[in-house]
């Protein structure tokens, strides 16, 4: 058996520690690398571009306040109000913009207005959710027929309640959406903990059943009354699962229930009721498209005179375009301001 002297061991030693500090500095160099290489390439493909899409959301939520506020008010015109409203989004995203480098442009696409309708009660104090002539009527029809395009587009935006005296369970006051056939129906149950008059720190909970299921959320209210944004998804001001779309349970798992208004009545029309209106008070406001709907006989064609039907915009779609000396974007964005987006 040969034997090796000890300068040859540490002759060895040293040669192996040497040829391992070269492959330690070689794997630095090659990961070093990959990492500037990943995040070279990833600068390349969306440097400025968070900007652009930045500048979009300004559009859509400008756009959004301008279609809103023409339905609203409605003083110079819907078209009129909503294209004024355009106009002016531009007029200040180039002002902001022009100090970035940037070139913004954003107009209307020719044909692109989609006509609707907008039910509202809105008087000072508010009143029970009943018909025009406050009949009593245990349940009365909104609006009948509505079309939507599918479940996700459906038909039905910016459905806000603002209420300020709530039934028990018992006596819940019901919103129901049901196909023109009778079936399926997408149904919620609102009502307070106690009953009567909202209070400051009482429990408010909204019951949804759709044809996938039911489910419900409870919240506590901060003030003597309660925002309920149906299509928003909130009571409260916070988000209720019951109105939204699937969520995860507490172990993780993602649950098929989908709450969002009308989800589940599918591309049938579909008529919007009322059931123990008595036992709200409060105002609310609505709007659907108007393509083959029918407001309901029992609303005022008034401005003012609760609960009233008028004309609206349902949704438009502009051109927004965004041009620096490094990139160019460009898209045609639909905006509907308050549809189902929960």
């Amino acid at each position: 058996m040969a034997h090796l002297a000890r300068e040859d061991r540490g002759q060895i030693i040293l040669i192996a520690a040497f040829a391992l500090a070269v492959t330690f500095i070689a794997l630095a160099l090659i990961v070093n690398s990959a990492i500037f290489t990943e995040n070279l390439a990833s600068r390349g493909e969306t440097g400025g571009s968070d900007d652009a899409l930045e500048v979009r959301a300004m559009v859509e939520a400008s756009v959004g306040e301008a279609i809103a506020g023409a339905n609203v008010h409605n003083t110079s015109g819907l078209d009129a109000g909503v294209e004024e409203g355009i106009e002016q989004t531009t007029d200040q995203l180039e002002l902001q913009q022009v100090t970035n480098g940037a070139l913004v442009e954003v107009s209307l696409v020719p044909g692109s207005t989609v006509d609707g309708l907008r039910i509202a009660q809105n008087e000072s104090g508010g009143r029970a959710f009943e018909d025009n002539a406050m009949s009593g009527d245990d349940e009365w029809a909104v609006v009948t027929r509505v079309e939507p395009h599918s479940d996700r587009y459906n038909a039905t935006r910016a459905f806000r309640m603002n209420v300020s005296r709530l039934p028990e369970s018992d006596y819940a006051f019901v919103v129901t959406a049901n196909g023109t056939q009778g079936e399926p129906t997408w149904e919620m149950r609102l009502y307070s903990d106690s009953g009567g008059d909202v209070d400051a720190n009482e429990d408010v909970t909204v019951e949804v059943t759709t044809p996938s299921g039911s489910e419900h959320c409870t919240h506590e209210t901060d003030h003597p009354y309660v925002h309920v944004d149906v299509t928003g998804g909130t009571v409260a001001g916070e988000p209720c699962d019951a109105l939204r779309r699937g969520f995860y349970d507490g172990g993780g798992n993602s649950t098929v229930f989908d709450g969002r208004f009308a989800h589940g009545v599918g591309d049938e029309r579909y008529n919007i009721t009322f059931e123990n209106g008595t036992q709200v008070t409060g105002n609310y406001s609505l709007v659907t498209r108007s393509t083959g709907a029918n407001p309901a006989p029992k609303l005022n064609a008034t401005v003012g005179l609760s609960p009233y039907v008028t004309d609206a915009v349902y949704n438009v779609s502009v051109r927004f375009a965004y041009e620096t000396s490094e990139v160019r974007y460009e898209t045609r964005i639909r905006v509907a301001p308050g549809e189902t987006d929960a």
